[in-house]
């Protein structure tokens, strides 16, 4: 077997620190030479391993951009789960970063390497994942402080998790809407871009004769086969901003905020995000939060600014001497029977466990309310979509009778 040659570094008997090289076939023999020696190795690696930890760790690597709020949940559950363990951070992290075959993977050796520098976890995600979620970065900012990392990461990872899962549901409720208008309004295309222009040269002599439906039919078909590259490359670009807008996670937002124009939309939203918000609130409090302090935090991750200065309002009422339930009534952004729940857990001492039962009554709300909101919608697209094509059909066909009609 060949020999290889171990960098180590080491203390003597008398507590000096040594360092040096030492050969052996493995690492089991170096460790019993440098101990024959009077050496107790403090690190001890092969000589071509120590010259690549002696590089920056910032060269060592591999950069990776910032994670989805999906990888981001997945990153901080799995980490969550091997700390719940009794594993170190620092082994955690290389667990995770052993495969390197993903995104994943390659923020947990880069966060690992920051820790490895003396940088605080909360700074690392920061800047390492790119995680920007306030909610986030105060419940491991305050566990860096009381030890109980895995609880926090649990929290955290359950808060993103909870996120995900109302963004799933309106998206797989939105999805065959949205395919069945996709598909409509391809097919208004095709009948105004490849089957009315047909119809032009037996109408064209006696334009000035057919009604005015059948005018402005003619008149849009014609527009459109003149305009259908712009219109095609026009489409073409904003398929390709909506995906870059959802890979991004601002899709959702943007959608969220023209809905809002139409009041039972501007509800369903307003019901969604205050639900999230009441299970951050129970969340934070349930870890020793004081009031005042998971307000802010929460009111800091709002993104709406309508929300976010009626939430900042609270805060200031709270701080000022007010109860929760009575500075949440003031900003009307809850329905009565929250606000109810609320005071009374207020009132018994278990405020924390009455704002997540409230967040679970809300998110079942949503649901029901979605739910309704599809049952509605789907049914008045499909007819919508019907009354245009049938309404295009029916100009083109009065303005080929009347021709004829005129004709004879």
């Amino acid at each position: 077997m060949s020999t290889d040659v171990f960098v180590y570094k080491a203390r003597d008997t008398s507590g000096a620190r040594q360092t040096g090289k030492i050969a052996g076939r493995n690492i089991t023999e170096a460790t019993a030479a440098l101990k024959a020696k009077g050496l107790f190795p403090i690190t001890l690696e092969p000589e071509a391993s120590a010259l690549e930890a002696a590089r920056p760790i910032s060269q060592r690597i591999k950069r990776t951009g910032p994670m989805t709020a999906r990888q981001t949940a997945e990153f901080l559950s799995r980490l969550a789960k091997l700390v719940a363990r009794r594993i170190t951070l620092d082994r955690a992290l290389a667990i995770m970063g052993e495969s390197g075959e993903n995104r994943i993977s390659g923020t947990a050796a880069s966060i690992r390497g920051a820790l490895r520098e003396g940088v605080p976890l909360s700074q690392a995600l920061r800047d390492k994942a790119g995680v920007t979620d306030t909610v986030t970065l105060a419940l491991v900012r305050g566990a860096e402080v009381s030890g109980d990392m895995d609880k926090a990461l649990v929290t955290a990872a359950d808060i993103l998790q909870s996120r995900l899962a109302v963004r799933r549901r309106i998206v797989t409720g939105l999805l065959y809407p949205g395919i069945l208008l996709v598909v409509a309004i391809a097919s208004l295309a095709l009948i105004m871009i490849a089957i009315i222009p047909q119809f032009v040269p037996l109408i064209e002599d006696r334009y000035d004769l057919i009604p005015p439906l059948g005018k402005a039919v003619f008149a849009v078909s014609q527009i459109m086969t003149t305009l259908w590259p712009t219109i095609l490359a026009a489409l073409i670009g904003t398929l390709f901003l909506a995906w870059f807008m959802a890979r991004r996670g601002t899709l959702l937002k943007f959608s969220a905020r023209i809905g809002s124009a139409v009041p039972f939309v501007r509800r369903l939203v307003l019901r969604n995000q205050m639900m999230l918000l009441l299970h951050v609130l129970g969340a934070l409090l349930g870890r020793d939060v004081t009031l005042s302090s998971a307000l802010r935090v929460v009111t800091s991750s709002v993104a709406d600014a309508r929300i976010k200065a009626s939430l900042s309002d609270a805060t200031r009422r709270v701080e000022s001497g007010a109860a929760l339930s009575a500075a949440l009534k003031a900003q009307a952004l809850l329905p009565y029977d929250a606000i109810e729940m609320i005071r009374i857990g207020e009132e018994t001492g278990d405020l924390r466990g009455m704002v997540s039962k409230t967040s679970v009554d809300m998110r079942e709300a949503a649901d029901r309310d979605l739910e309704r909101f599809l049952l509605l919608f789907q049914p008045a697209l499909i007819v919508g979509v019907g009354l245009l094509i049938g309404v295009s059909l029916y100009a083109l066909f009065s303005a080929i009778v009347a021709v004829n009609t005129i004709s004879f």
